[in-house]
């Protein structure tokens, strides 16, 4: 990180173990403590029942995780006792004080750690599932996930982590919610001054790959992405007065580059972003096409929980606006393990081997952050 305020800031947040965090280019939410804790279950509804709660109890602002499938508990919305939003302005408490903060930590390091086992060739027999499930037409595209455990030879200092992603995901959404860690460079939906935006990313490739060998310019790359940015506008149409769609572009977060089409459009007046969130997730960038269909063909070749590995997860105000990433990039902390995830999607035309590689590329941000690149 450089010299400059901002950076100055936010190595002091983090040298105090934040609780939770949300951490973009320009922008750092800190909390510590737990005020409130709201759990909104299972079911469509969950989303409103959040915004419900978090109204009701009357706090500024929370941090927010959600699962990845709506019939699954354990998405969480935690009040810190003490908020710190930090920009280029400076720094300002939504509610506590500095007098509060817990000081700053001595220097430490991670210890060392192993990672499980490779799981090639049972997650290569999914795939190949799924892709005959698409021969069949039963599904367009499906995205499978893989689930890495990584054991460590002490409990793993959290803070470190998140300042290690921070430091090496400076374009992504760094996040801390409830132990679930991780740096996503895909914005689900921001919703601020009337405004909405989005990001579909769908379509990697590694940096050093040949430049024939995972072409942009593919029929399976193009259709990947298209039917992710397609799912992404059908959803925001309705609430938005407008809604610009930009031509597709290769973007690089963290050394893996990527197809990405951006949404920007005035919302309708009365537009909540819990709204936009249940009418967005899942995309088809991390669910598939259609997606009941998808859905349904994960549960059944997936044999772990996603939990809220490609939920949503940000921050969330009692106003109705918010900013939340696709939980990317990330894994869950418990005492000395990280249980992480990745995962690719799958259309017609893609090859088991290749889309393995991919999900190897995106454990490298939380691999490197637990000092094990």
């Amino acid at each position: 990180m450089s010299t400059n305020p901002f950076d100055s800031r936010l190595r002091d947040a983090l040298s105090r173990k934040p609780d939770a965090a949300w951490i973009r280019a320009d922008l750092a939410v800190f909390g510590w403590g737990e005020s409130k804790r709201i759990e909104p279950g299972a079911g469509v509804d969950r989303f409103d029942r959040a915004i419900r709660e978090l109204r009701a109890c009357g706090a500024p602002m929370a941090l927010a995780s959600f699962t990845f499938d709506e019939n699954v508990a354990g998405s969480v919305v935690l009040v810190p006792e003490i908020v710190v939003v930090i920009d280029g302005s400076g720094e300002r408490f939504i509610s506590g004080s500095a007098a509060e903060l817990p000081p700053p930590l001595p220097n430490a390091v991670i210890p060392r750690g192993t990672m499980s086992e490779s799981d090639r060739s049972e997650w290569i027999a999914s795939v190949e599932s799924a892709l005959t499930a698409i021969k069949r037409n039963e599904v367009e595209k499906v995205v499978l996930s893989r689930e890495v455990v990584v054991e460590l030879e002490d409990r793993i200092p959290t803070h470190l982590v998140l300042t290690a992603l921070a430091r090496g995901e400076r374009d992504s959404h760094t996040f801390l919610v409830d132990n679930f860690i991780g740096s996503s460079p895909e914005l689900l939906i921001s919703l601020q001054d009337g405004r909405a935006r989005s990001v579909s990313l769908a379509g990697s490739a590694d940096l050093e790959d040949r430049p024939d060998s995972r072409s942009f310019d593919s029929e399976k790359m193009l259709r990947e992405h298209a039917l992710a940015a397609d799912s992404v506008e059908d959803a925001l149409s309705p609430f938005c007065l407008d809604l610009i769609r930009s031509p597709r572009e290769v973007v690089t977060y963290g050394g893996i580059r990527h197809l990405s089409t951006l949404f920007d459009g005035n919302a309708r007046g009365g537009t909540l972003v819990t709204d936009l969130l249940s009418a967005l997730h899942p995309t088809a960038a991390v669910a598939g096409t259609p997606t009941k269909s998808a859905l349904e063909l994960i549960r059944e070749l997936e044999s772990h929980d996603r939990g809220r590995y490609a939920g949503p997860v940000g921050w969330l105000a009692p106003s109705g606006e918010g900013e939340f990433a696709i939980a990317l990039r990330c894994g869950l902390i418990d005492g000395s393990r990280a249980t992480l995830y990745t995962g690719a999607g799958l259309v017609e035309g893609s090859d088991p081997q290749l889309e393995f590689e991919e999900t190897q590329i995106k454990l490298r941000p939380m691999l490197g952050a637990l000092g094990l690149s």
